[in-house]
Order: C-alpha cells, then sequence, then structure tokens
C-alpha cells in the first residue's frame, strides 16, 4: 500500500492561505475600530472570511479521492450591524446632532479570532512538517 504525502501538504497549505487570509481580515478590522464615515458616510463594515471545504467542490466533479481536501476563501463578506453612533460635537464628521457614525467593531471579538486563527495557522505549520518528516524518513528506508 503506497503512501502519497502530497495530498497532506496540499490540504494543509490551504488551511495556512485560508488562516492567512483570516489573519488579515482581522487585522483590518482592528485598524478600523475607531474610523469614521467621513465626509461620505460610509462606515467601514466589518470583514469576514467565508470558507468553502474543496472536498465539497470536488465531489460535485466526481474527482478521484485522492484529490479531495482542502479549504479556500469564496467570499470577503461584510457584516451587516448597523454602525454605532457616538455623541462628539467637535469630531469633523458629526452631524447636526452631534453624532458620528463608527464601525461596530468588537476588538475583543477580533481578538479571540486572531487567536484562534493563529492557533490553526501554528497547527496547520505543524502537520505540514510532521509531513516532510515522514517524507524523509520513507526516502531513507529505500537508501
Amino acid at each position: 500500500m503506497a503512501i502519497d504525502l502530497i495530498p497532506a501538504l496540499n490540504i494543509s497549505s490551504s488551511g495556512l492561505d485560508a488562516e492567512s487570509a483570516r489573519m488579515d481580515a482581522v487585522a483590518n478590522n482592528l485598524a478600523n475600530v475607531n474610523s469614521t464615515g467621513g465626509d461620505n458616510g460610509d462606515v467601514y463594515k466589518r470583514r469576514i472570511p467565508v470558507f468553502n471545504a474543496v472536498f465539497n467542490d470536488q465531489l460535485n466533479d466526481k474527482r478521484p479521492a485522492d484529490e479531495l481536501g482542502g479549504v479556500k476563501l469564496e467570499k470577503m463578506a461584510l457584516d451587516n450591524k448597523n454602525p454605532l453612533t457616538v455623541y462628539a460635537p467637535y469630531h469633523p464628521n458629526a452631524d447636526a446632532k452631534g453624532m458620528v457614525s463608527m464601525p461596530n467593531i468588537s476588538p475583543i471579538e477580533e481578538m479571540l479570532d486572531m487567536i484562534t486563527s493563529t492557533r490553526a495557522y501554528e497547527a496547520n505549520l505543524n502537520v505540514m512538517n510532521e509531513s516532510k518528516k515522514m517524507a524523509d524518513k520513507t526516502v531513507n528506508l529505500f537508501k
């Protein structure tokens, strides 16, 4: 029975890409926590990465089982929460009532997402490293 280690590397690689996209979204969300709507009134909306299992895509294509697995970024969705309004009458973007629109982003939630994403990234990296070690040991068996 042959053991193919390349799928494990491909799956881990797709996991690394997914977690990298999640970390980028969290970083953007944290960077814009205190941004205001500006002159046009558009308030930054929280970015939420939406992932799709490659397994599902490949099942529909009837591909061989050895090609299944992984994850990909399907889209970057925008949170539909209403913006927060803060009383700041001297702010340049304040309306006639002195209210300023701010993004409805929880820094605590974003930090939890960042920690989760970092740990998932590390787990995928560990799988990749262990797969490499297994491949090295397999090659050494034939020496």
